[in-house]
């Protein structure tokens, strides 16, 4: 019982801290962005396009990729992790 909260608790903590290293790692989301495509989410999420919404349309469009890559990340780690010691 104890051995398997320990274990599902490094995992959350090894999410967390792929998550940081890629979230610090990404560059600015203005570089990878197309404008047009944060300008038709701004207009999907808040109805109106101005200089607030882009921003919170780049934030979530950073948020969300980052967020796949860790998955991404975290599921290569956990197969390569499985396979070396199990």
């Amino acid at each position: 019982m104890a051995r398997s909260v320990i274990r599902k608790s490094a995992k959350l903590i090894f999410f967390i801290l792929i998550f940081l290293v890629v979230g610090k790692c990404m560059v600015n989301p203005y570089i990878y962005i197309n404008h047009s495509v944060a300008s038709k989410l701004a207009q999907l999420f808040s109805g109106d396009v101005n200089a607030e919404s882009l921003y919170d349309a780049y934030f979530y469009i950073d948020v969300i990729s980052v967020i796949f890559i860790t998955i991404v990340i975290y599921a290569i780690c956990l197969s390569f992790f499985r396979k070396l010691f199990f």
